[in-house]
């Protein structure tokens, strides 16, 4: 599952304003890569926007990553954000998705968490 929401400001000032959201929820931005930029160092001329927003919850990766390692690989959560057909757009994996194929012991937390996030989202589009 895949959590899409659309909007009416430019990429660049969505992830701006995740970038401003994210700690009045306790999550930071740990890094933005933009995709258009770093395919057209490497030859690749992409025709839409794409950024790529690392975030994270210091509390919530610990307990993670405290009791179950291979969670490690749903870390840190991702938001991207960008263009398609002329349209922002910003979209999320269901994080509750990909706890529960790997321990669903956390499904709870990944729950509660992927709510904060969107709750982020919505205030950013």
């Amino acid at each position: 599952m895949q959590y899409i929401q659309s909007s009416s400001k430019s990429v660049q000032e969505v992830v701006q304003a995740i970038q401003a959201i994210a700690p009045n929820h306790k999550f930071g931005v740990l890094s933005v890569r933009d995709m258009k930029a770093t395919l057209a160092s490497k030859g690749f001329d992409l025709k839409e926007e794409c950024q790529i927003l690392d975030v994270c919850n210091p509390k919530v990766a610990f307990t993670f990553l405290s009791e179950d390692m291979s969670l490690a690989s749903v870390l840190p959560c991702k938001i991207s954000v960008y263009t398609q057909e002329n349209e922002t757009i910003v979209s999320m994996s269901s994080l509750p998705q990909l706890v529960d194929d790997i321990n669903p012991d956390f499904l709870e937390l990944a729950q509660e968490t992927q709510e904060t996030l969107l709750q982020i989202i919505d205030e950013a589009v």
